[in-house]
């Protein structure tokens, strides 16, 4: 029968985030024999307590802790997260639990990411080569990938999913976005003309759901999104229309937002260069040994200094320079750097192959996903 997979237990990392709270809630509504759901901090839970599932403590960094809270699970569904080298650590710990219980699937909510925050043409499809990207988190989920198809091909029956923009109620998208609209912090980046893949967070719990189903999907990797053309306007404006009120969006374009950024760089670097000479200038000491406290502690410092010659000095001036810290934000009307790569994507991924495998079609589309998340910021007061 066509819910024979609800017979499964279920074990779900990174229960308490936006995608895995979404996941269970969604697990209990179709009726699933038993979630386990894994809790890091208890404090991040409220959401999945109020669930009649099964909260286990544990860490993905911890693999002892994993062995209880995995327990008689024969479905895993990986959303848990983590930083930097902890992302592949975590993924690689539970796939070596999978392998030595024999789950029956492996699901690994990866990214579209992976193909880095502005994916070059040609990474359409899920057969584009991974390319190398300097972003930490795209790096590392990267890797992440590797590892879960190495694991497939040992006997561990697994399938990737890369959604893109997931939003949804308690998605930081629309959280953060309505609070920068109403700072007017946001702009539209060349027009707003970015390619923006929305995946409603019920449209990925559908395909997770599918991955788990067929049999067809085993060792394959799926891109999944709303499957509309959607661009970074399109998502902007949706968000003002919500507030109900007039907010002004500048239109900014790649070429300004760089000048700006160098700009702001040679500004740093001149203030950081003339803020060193005055710390070393005998103006400065003269006016600071008049305080006796700081005479007396800044006294041994400057007769260490002096013992430098010329050149040690130059080159001490010169490490301090090259790493003050450029900040992300040069003004509140100018976008993250981040930001700019995120919103100047002109690449569309297909979610045809998901299509064909598994059956995936998107059920909630821009329109409906949009007055659903309204209606949530409204409930939590956002709006």
């Amino acid at each position: 029968m066509d819910d024979e997979w609800l017979n499964n237990s279920f074990f779900v990392s990174g229960a308490t985030g936006f995608i895995g709270g979404r996941l269970c809630e969604r697990l209990v509504q179709a009726g699933a024999h038993e979630v386990r759901a894994l809790v890091h901090t208890a404090k991040k839970a409220p959401r999945i307590a109020r669930l009649p599932i099964k909260l286990v403590p544990g860490d993905l960094l911890n693999p002892t802790s994993l062995v209880p809270a995995v327990g008689n699970a024969s479905v895993v569904i990986h959303c848990g997260l983590g930083e930097g080298r902890d992302i592949v650590r975590g993924t690689r710990n539970l796939l070596e639990l999978a392998k030595a219980t024999r789950i029956a699937r492996f699901i690994h909510i990866s990214t579209a990411a992976v193909y880095g925050l502005s994916p070059p043409l040609g990474s359409e499809t899920e057969d584009a080569p991974l390319p190398r990207t300097k972003d930490t988190y795209c790096h590392y989920k990267a890797r992440s990938e590797k590892l879960v198809t190495q694991y497939s091909r040992r006997g561990v029956p697994s399938v990737i999913l890369r959604p893109s923009i997931v939003y949804g109620p308690y998605s930081s998208w629309s959280t953060r976005m309505i609070d920068d609209l109403l700072e007017n912090r946001v702009s539209l980046i060349d027009g707003g003309a970015g390619i923006c893949n929305t995946t409603y967070v019920d449209n990925l719990i559908d395909a997770i759901f599918l991955s788990i189903k067929e049999e067809a999907a085993i060792g394959k990797t799926f891109f999944i999104t709303d499957g509309e053309r959607i661009t970074w306007a399109d998502f902007i404006r949706a968000h003002v229309a919500m507030t109900r009120q007039q907010i002004t969006l500048p239109v900014r374009s790649v070429s300004e937002i760089l000048a700006a950024y160098r700009l702001r760089s040679n500004l740093w670097s001149s203030s950081c260069s003339e803020a060193v000479r005055v710390l070393f200038s005998p103006e400065l000491r003269k006016l600071l040994r008049r305080i006796p406290l700081l005479s007396r502690l800044l006294v041994p410092i400057w007769e260490s200094l002096e013992r430098f010659d010329a050149r040690t000095g130059e080159r001490l001036r010169s490490y301090l320079l090259r790493h003050q810290p450029l900040p992300e934000m040069v003004d509140e009307h100018l976008p993250p750097l981040t930001t700019l790569e995120i919103q100047t994507s002109k690449v569309f991924f297909s979610i045809q192959k998901a299509r064909n495998t598994i059956g995936y079609e998107p059920r909630i589309p821009f329109t409906e996903g949009m007055r659903r998340v309204e209606e949530w910021l409204r409930f939590a007061n956002y709006l």
